[in-house]
């Protein structure tokens, strides 16, 4: 019986546990804010500089059907959970256009996106607050407090919530730390020059100059 048990743990791997909330938050959203209308997509996650996620139509083929594909930036899933999944519903949104709208050129964020986001209660805006742009190239959204995405998100059963987050938002963050802790010296005499942390008092061995602090 023991055996058993631990095979079937052995069996939820990482990849499996992450890609089934993954899916099931995907058809939970689909259902509750969309009717279930909107087609399945090829789900993924990619890191892209500057982007929480992204929607691109028609990226898969078998044979002659196609597959959108929806990628969130594993490196924003530290965030809260609603705040990420309010970017998987905003990527829904551009495929409920695609499949039933009337998309713009490629990135830009119309009026008609623009209200359908509206509608299943997350509101665009270029800074992410109110007062914003409500179309544009560059789009967020920020979370209508008691709108369809804040109740769905509250009623969400728990399975379908992403367990696993990146560690690569944590690692940068430490790099960035470490590189604002590091300042730079200067020998006046000699122009020689050293790394070391804000404050720090050093003699140029070769003149016996103190080192001075480098501004930017």
């Amino acid at each position: 019986m023991k055996s058993r048990r631990r095979e079937k743990d052995h069996d939820i791997t990482p990849t499996r546990e992450q890609f089934s909330a993954y899916e099931s938050a995907f058809d939970y959203f689909n259902r509750t804010l969309f009717h279930g209308e909107l087609p399945p997509v090829m789900l993924n996650f990619s890191r892209r500089a500057h982007s929480r996620g992204f929607y691109c139509p028609a990226l898969w083929r078998r044979g002659k059907q196609e597959a959108a594909e929806i990628s969130l930036n594993p490196d924003e899933l530290d965030r809260p959970a609603r705040e990420s999944l309010a970017t998987l519903v905003h990527e829904l949104c551009h495929h409920w256009q695609f499949t039933f709208g009337t998309p713009s050129r490629r990135g830009y964020h119309n009026k008609e996106w623009a209200e359908k986001m509206i509608s299943i209660g997350l509101h665009p805006s270029h800074t992410g607050e109110p007062g914003g742009n409500m179309c544009g190239q560059n789009m967020t959204h920020y979370i209508l407090d008691d709108g369809p995405f804040d109740r769905a998100f509250r009623a969400m059963p728990k399975e379908t919530l992403l367990p696993w987050t990146s560690a690569g938002s944590l690692q940068e963050a430490k790099k960035k730390r470490q590189a604002h802790r590091k300042t730079a010296y200067r020998c006046p005499a000699c122009d020689a020059r050293v790394w070391g942390k804000p404050g720090l008092s050093v003699i140029c061995g070769d003149c016996g100059e103190p080192f001075e602090e480098e501004t930017a």
